[in-house]
């Protein structure tokens, strides 16, 4: 959420002013959903078990676990990359760490396959495909939200922690949790109450990150907080929530930079989460104390997206519909 206004010079814009702010920030947001391999070109996710080895449909080369490391073996005749390079030979990869990590990419003839680890109890390693050409990405016509109302442009306050705290929160699959890092809490008021919320350390979407350890010289991976400064995001749920918007939560990202600026929020911005738009992907519950008692009917609406799964059975519909006539 942006801090380059105040609160009074959004409040003094027109109505046209407004409305062209938000309809930019719309369009960005759409173009970062529909990029190419944005959250809309997900396509799968298969999740590894220890000790054994998969395959991924539509993608060669095999997968094993082994503990905190997965193998993955290339297929004769089918150049797969990492990092730029052809892997011609077995790749091991060592996560030691209990966070939420984006691996490494491969890829192979435009779609990428992309290591995940979270923090699971039977699950932690995953292999998410991203296609440019999946089901959801073509058939994606841009985010339902409710009518701009600027009356949900409310005044608003940050205080950072001097310490940021670590929070563990529930996860779309039953048996995964993400850990969150608390960085500070946004206040605002409505119809003469204050409400807090807990605001999270921001988090990319970004492969690869790594460090070498200085006393043992091996390649360390790092969370997906990485090149994140001044980031920070807000998960929350309302009394729309699981009825017109999606039920895990909504979220909005503010600039946590220079907190004297943050001076009010506007729900109008407020985004959902990457698993409204995809099953192939993880996302966390808002936490208990971002459950706010009334509706927030600004912001956007639960999408309705076609899955791969609903295309095949579509074909198989129209397949039998064809044999029956």
């Amino acid at each position: 959420m942006s801090t380059a206004l105040t609160y009074q010079d959004v409040v003094n814009q027109t109505d046209q002013e407004y409305a062209a702010d938000w309809r930019a920030w719309h369009e960005a947001r759409e173009a970062e959903l529909d990029s190419e391999y944005g959250w809309l070109s997900l396509r799968s996710i298969d999740w590894l078990t220890d000790g054994q080895t998969i395959t991924i449909p539509k993608f060669p080369g095999t997968w094993t676990q082994h503990g905190d490391t997965v193998t993955y073996t290339p297929e004769a005749g089918k150049p797969v990359t990492n990092r730029g390079q052809v892997i011609t030979e077995p790749k091991d990869i060592e996560v030691t760490a209990r966070a939420d990590v984006n691996v490494e990419d491969f890829d192979y003839e435009g779609v990428r396959a992309q290591l995940i680890k979270r923090i699971g109890a039977s699950r932690q390693f995953a292999v998410r495909q991203r296609d440019p050409n999946s089901a959801t990405r073509r058939s994606f016509h841009g985010v339902p939200h409710f009518p701009l109302d600027r009356s949900w442009v409310l005044p608003a306050h940050y205080e950072p922690l001097a310490e940021w705290k670590n929070s563990e929160t529930g996860a779309v699959l039953g048996d995964l949790s993400h850990n969150e890092t608390i960085i500070g809490y946004l206040t605002f008021e409505k119809d003469g109450k204050e409400y807090k919320l807990t605001v999270f350390q921001g988090h990319n979407d970004d492969s690869g990150w790594t460090k070498v350890d200085p006393e043992t010289g091996k390649i360390v991976y790092l969370d997906n907080r990485q090149n994140t400064d001044g980031h920070g995001f807000v998960l929350f749920r309302d009394q729309t929530s699981g009825k017109e918007t999606y039920g895990g939560a909504r979220d909005f990202g503010i600039d946590v930079s220079d907190p004297s600026a943050i001076t009010y929020i506007d729900f109008n911005r407020t985004a959902n989460l990457p698993c409204a738009f995809t099953l192939y992907c993880t996302c966390p519950f808002a936490p208990a104390e971002n459950f706010l008692p009334f509706e927030v009917r600004a912001g956007e609406t639960t999408p309705t997206i076609v899955h791969e799964d609903d295309l095949i059975d579509s074909a198989e519909s129209a397949e039998d519909d064809a044999l029956a006539a």
